[in-house]
């Protein structure tokens, strides 16, 4: 077969054809990266070896889009009774009363917050939130045709499909009321729910209508898979809203990424059904509960996996078991087409990295183009 460029080679792959080899990405990394600390920058350089994905998003794309009379939103920041935090205040007036949150933000970049407390913390919050007159998303997109021009034949910009209409909600409940209320208010979870997933298709059409694409992603779902909720919770909040912003994706010629962790073992034909065609990150056991093997035989020839090595390995392994984890995952995967290999997660979840990392990264991409060529030899 003929060498193909990565555009080919990833939009080939994630449409569960197969190309010329698998695949490979470094999550979250292009050359041009601005990396969080100086030990990354080899992995950044690295990544030049690799078919990239890169992350674009329209302008004017906030949390609540552009504000009407009726709302107004103010964040101010404030010191905070933990040491080597601020507190980041958002307050959100409405026609029926005001909403807060706070948020604990470390000083040192690169370390985890706090969310203090959630904008929607009770029943009455939520009416608060419903109150809001809907105002459509105004974006602009003017951008992407210069962003995918730099790219080029390196690989594909990736567009967002939007704020997932569950996982943005959860966001600003918590999961721990969210658990609540999958019981005590599922109606009013629908509502909120509701009401995210208009504007997100409406922002997903502004930026079909521009001519983004074809590569569209998102994440969110992990949020609402077992064991945080049950597998019908899944198809009433994910794939009853989702499926419909994915059917307007294929309806203009598009391509739709999935990320969820977890356990994939009650959950991953349903992703399928709704359309999604390329699922990421696909965890072996222990931390998912299927092998790579199993999920290509359910769902095989339906969608693209991508990922398989796990984060943690690389923090942790020799170069030499990097190389058989890296194999075992494209012996499992790439047969018959449809499989990248990924991390299972980006390299920016430690605050610093090693050297042991940085061979390891190295190990797996030399591993990803030694196994890697089609036919795969098993």
């Amino acid at each position: 077969m003929q060498a193909m460029t990565s555009r080919e080679r990833l939009m080939t792959a994630y449409r569960g054809g197969r190309p010329d080899r698998v695949p490979i990405r470094i999550w979250g990394v292009v050359p041009e990266k601005i990396p969080p600390h100086p030990s990354f920058q080899p992995i950044c350089d690295l990544s030049a070896r690799t078919d990239l994905v890169g992350d674009w998003e329209p302008k004017n794309s906030g949390v609540f889009g552009t504000a009407s009379e009726a709302v107004s939103v103010k964040t101010f920041e404030r010191a905070c009774e933990v040491q080597g935090h601020k507190e980041v205040v958002t307050v959100v007036k409405t026609p029926a009363g005001e909403l807060r949150s706070v948020y604990y933000q470390p000083l040192e970049p690169g370390l985890p917050g706090y969310q203090k407390e959630y904008l929607i913390s009770s029943a009455e919050d939520a009416k608060r939130y419903l109150s809001m007159p809907y105002v459509p998303p105004a974006i602009d997109c003017s951008d992407f045709a210069a962003a995918d021009a730099a790219m080029g034949d390196r690989g594909v910009v990736m567009a967002p499909l939007g704020p997932e209409p569950m996982y943005h909600m959860n966001a600003l409940i918590g999961s721990e009321l969210w658990a609540i209320w999958l019981i005590e208010e599922r109606e009013l979870l629908h509502e909120l729910v509701r009401k995210t997933f208009v504007s997100t298709r409406d922002f997903l059409k502004q930026q079909l209508a521009a001519g983004v694409g074809p590569l569209f992603g998102y994440v969110g779902p992990e949020l609402c898979i077992p064991p945080l909720a049950s597998p019908r919770d899944c198809r009433d909040f994910v794939v009853a809203y989702d499926k419909p912003l994915i059917d307007l994706i294929h309806e203009a010629g598009g391509t739709c990424w999935m990320h969820c962790h977890g356990k994939m073992g009650p959950v991953i034909e349903m992703f399928a059904e709704m359309g999604v065609d390329a699922l990421n990150p696909i965890e072996p056991p222990p931390m998912g509960d299927i092998a790579l093997a199993e999920a290509k035989a359910r769902v095989g020839g339906r969608m693209a996996l991508e990922g398989n090595v796990e984060q943690g390995e690389f923090y942790r392994v020799t170069p030499e078991k990097m190389d058989e984890l890296v194999r075992a995952a494209i012996h499992q995967g790439a047969p018959g087409g449809g499989f990248i290999l990924c991390p299972t997660s980006s390299p920016w979840q430690s605050a610093t990295v090693d050297q042991q990392t940085v061979d390891n990264y190295v190990a797996f991409v030399d591993a990803g183009r030694r196994y890697g060529a089609y036919p795969i030899e098993v």
